[in-house]
């Protein structure tokens, strides 16, 4: 199934990389960088140009972790879920971004986030060898 939109969790050792979103949809919540696929792009590509264009951040072997459908009805989609490890950064925001943090993987319950991120948070750290963190 190909995706509409993909997303990267970014992790560093025990913290996960969120962004609190400025627009709609999921306007105030908290996620994973991400956005639209434009025609003829690859999900691996549309990851990485979504990624730069929000943070102005690189990665170069993003893993595609999950593919799901989110919503319902007429306003659902698919999303393909990458992950990637990375050092620590401090991004150059687009406007589409209220705020940005480093979240230790335990914590992220605490957020106000998009439906299911906490076990999208795991999956993304399991596919990552780093199984056993925030659990």
């Amino acid at each position: 199934m190909k995706p509409d939109a993909c997303s990267i969790g970014l992790f560093h050792g025990d913290e996960v990389f969120l962004i609190k979103r400025n627009y709609a949809p999921f306007m105030g919540l908290w996620t994973f960088p991400g956005g639209r696929m434009e025609p003829g792009e690859t999900p691996l590509d549309c990851v990485k140009r979504e990624l730069f264009e929000e943070t102005r951040l690189l990665v170069h072997d993003p893993m595609q972790v999950l593919v799901e459908t989110v919503g319902e009805g007429d306003k659902s989609y698919t999303l393909a879920v990458f992950a990637a490890e990375c050092a620590m950064a401090a991004p150059i925001t687009s406007p589409e971004i209220a705020d940005w943090e480093w979240v230790h993987i335990e914590e992220v319950q605490a957020y106000r986030t998009t439906e299911h991120l906490r076990e999208i948070v795991e999956a993304c750290a399991d596919c990552l060898g780093l199984a056993g963190i925030g659990r």
